[in-house]
This record gives structure tokens, sequence and C-alpha cells, in this order.
């Protein structure tokens, strides 16, 4: 059985919209979930798609993440709070549906 990785649940639609148009996406790590997940390792997600990290980079300032200009200012206010304004580094991720992927299937 996949370990289950774990997203917001206001998040899941706009996760899923960009795993389905582009067959990847990216997600932000803080606090206690830095080094919980691990490139090439297969994970479940809420909704029962099988995801696969491509990718983890880990950074100290907020202002270093990618795509940094096109997040909004609670974005960058709620990653700072639990990383950088406490000492501590947050992780980047890609990841990719694997369902999708290996097999042409997606999960409805």
């Amino acid at each position: 059985m996949l370990e289950k990785i774990s997203f917001p649940e206001h998040e899941y639609e706009s996760i899923q919209n960009y795993l389905n148009k582009l067959g990847y996406c990216y997600t932000t790590r803080v606090y206690k979930e830095i080094g919980k997940y691990k490139v090439g390792v297969l994970y479940t997600a809420p909704w029962g798609d099988v995801l696969k990290i491509d990718e983890v980079k880990t950074y100290w300032k907020v202002s270093e993440r990618p795509f940094y200009d096109e997040m909004s200012d609670e974005e960058k206010s709620e990653i700072c709070k639990y990383s950088e304004d406490i000492g501590l580094p947050y992780e980047f991720i890609l990841l990719n549906d694997f369902t999708c992927r290996e097999t042409g299937l997606h999960n409805a």
C-alpha cells in the first residue's frame, strides 16, 4: 500500500486541474512536513490518483521560491509564517500524475 500525500482540501480542485492539464504540478511543504516526501516515491492523493515526486528543492527565503511573482500576498505570508519567520526552511516539490502518465487513465 502506498503512503498518502496530504493537501489542504481547498486546493484539491486547483491541483487536479494542473495535473489534468499539464501532467504535473508544484506544492510547498513547511514545518512538520519538511523531509516527509521523497524523490522517486509514489504517493496516493486524497482523491485516489497516484502521484510521483520528481523533485524536492529546499529554500530558506520565500522570495527565492520559483513562481514567487505569481503568488498572492496571502500565499507568501502563509509560507513565511511557517518557515522563514521561525528560522526554518521550506520545500518546493514537483510532482506528476503517475496514474495518468503510466496507464493513460485518470481516476474520475
